[in-house]
């Protein structure tokens, strides 16, 4: 199982299964990671196995959505493809909580995803992410690798923010998300 990544640049790279964390736990980052980042997604569970898939037939490759978050250890990349490659492996840093919601959700205006850090709201979505989004984004994966029964496709929707810094030991903070007035994220970053 992968996890493949539709970049808020429009990049498309994988992480490895390592990095899931679909139950909400801390996560505590290793002494070199000095600074924190992060990425609201929207993601899907592939359904079915596919290669070039167009995205009018996009649907049939997936059966269920959620939102969640994407943590980069930011001071490891360094403007080299070799620094965010290492940085996307970094273990339990990518959130996407299980289990997933009927795609139908998608669409309807009362279903927003609000994301907040410490209490403060940092991303929240219209109401009215669609499911061509996830379907344009799969065919865009695909040019590029092989998609599994059971691999998540997760999409960007906005560029990193920088969350949390080393200033010293045990610098913390929290992170919780709704979607559907459900709590779908609750964890602590904790350097």
């Amino acid at each position: 199982m992968n996890i493949v990544v539709k970049t808020a640049g429009g990049a498309v790279i994988v992480r490895p299964d390592t990095t899931w964390e679909r139950d909400n736990e801390d996560v505590f980052l290793p002494e070199f990671v000095t600074r924190v980042s992060c990425a609201p997604v929207l993601f899907a569970r592939i359904s079915k196995p596919g290669r070039s898939v167009s995205a009018k037939f996009a649907d049939r490759y997936y059966d269920g959505i959620g939102y969640g978050a994407l943590l980069y250890p930011e001071n490891m990349i360094d403007g080299s493809e070799t620094g965010f490659a290492c940085a996307s492996c970094i273990d339990h840093t990518s959130f996407l909580p299980f289990p997933v919601y009927s795609k139908e959700t998608l669409g309807r205006a009362n279903n927003r995803f609000c994301m907040e850090l410490d209490g403060k709201r940092i991303y929240e979505t219209e109401g009215s992410a669609e499911r061509t989004v996830i379907e344009k984004a799969i065919e865009e994966a695909t040019r590029f690798c092989y998609i599994r029964t059971g691999d998540i496709l997760a999409i960007e929707l906005e560029a990193r923010k920088e969350i949390l810094t080393r200033p010293e030991e045990g610098a913390s903070c929290t992170l919780t998300g709704s979607y559907c007035g459900n709590t779908v994220l609750d964890f602590k970053v904790i350097l």
